[in-house]
């Protein structure tokens, strides 16, 4: 385990990716810089943060996206202590892919077959010649009034947003705390798609921020 004291951080967010937006960051230190894309990342806001880190492993990671290959090295946080935060600069960045899809197995992927040519058969019966006219030239008025009642059908009604089973999502002790309106502290070694969605319900649908300082969820009154 390796201390550091007066590091910055550079947290960037990142919102394109399917299992919902997440955070990278540049670790800058006495010793060296370091790409971070730990998972206690994500809860935090986009930023520079003056920082205490504990450092548990530094390696080098590769990872091929966008049309590149990249090799960084990468510093794994044991902890964070955060002494002052401040707006990021809009300097732009190149896209990051989301660390859970770097770790993803490749998918077997099968071709598929193609149809077999079925030779052209003659039709064995000659087409009827005697047409109901009467039934097709019905009355145009009804005709359009019954296709638009059938596109009214199968139009779909919009699903009711269900609500939020907090004690799935949190566990029955936060669940408490949240009921109670309490500051909230989460576990960053749950999975890393189950906390970026504890993280994001705190924020966007219970009324909660996010202090770096604490690394604390607090309710807004």
């Amino acid at each position: 385990m390796i201390k550091i004291e007066r590091t910055t951080l550079r947290v960037k967010k990142i919102q394109q990716s399917k299992n919902g937006p997440f955070a990278v960051a540049n670790l800058f230190t006495e010793i060296g810089e370091f790409k971070v894309k730990d998972s206690l990342l994500d809860q935090f806001d986009e930023g520079e943060y003056q920082a205490t880190v504990w450092i548990s492993e530094i390696y080098l990671g590769q990872y091929v996206a966008y049309g590149r290959a990249v090799a960084e090295v990468r510093a794994k946080l044991h902890d964070i202590r955060v002494d002052s935060a401040s707006e990021l600069d809009e300097a732009p960045e190149p896209p990051e892919p989301d660390p859970i899809d770097e770790v993803e197995a490749p998918r077997a992927t099968r071709r598929p077959e193609k149809p077999s040519r079925q030779p052209a058969t003659q039709p064995t019966t000659q087409p009827q010649k005697d047409v109901d006219r009467a039934g097709s030239t019905g009355d145009l008025s009804d005709l359009k009034s019954a296709l638009q009642g059938i596109g009214r059908k199968a139009k779909p009604e919009p699903e009711a947003k269900s609500p939020i089973n907090l004690a799935e999502l949190f566990g029955v002790e936060l669940c408490v705390r949240i009921r109670q309106r309490e500051p909230v502290k989460l576990d960053s070694t749950v999975d890393r798609a189950l906390f970026r969605r504890q993280a994001a319900t705190l924020r966007e649908e219970l009324g909660y921020e996010f202090d770096p300082m604490q690394q604390t969820f607090n309710p807004v009154n």
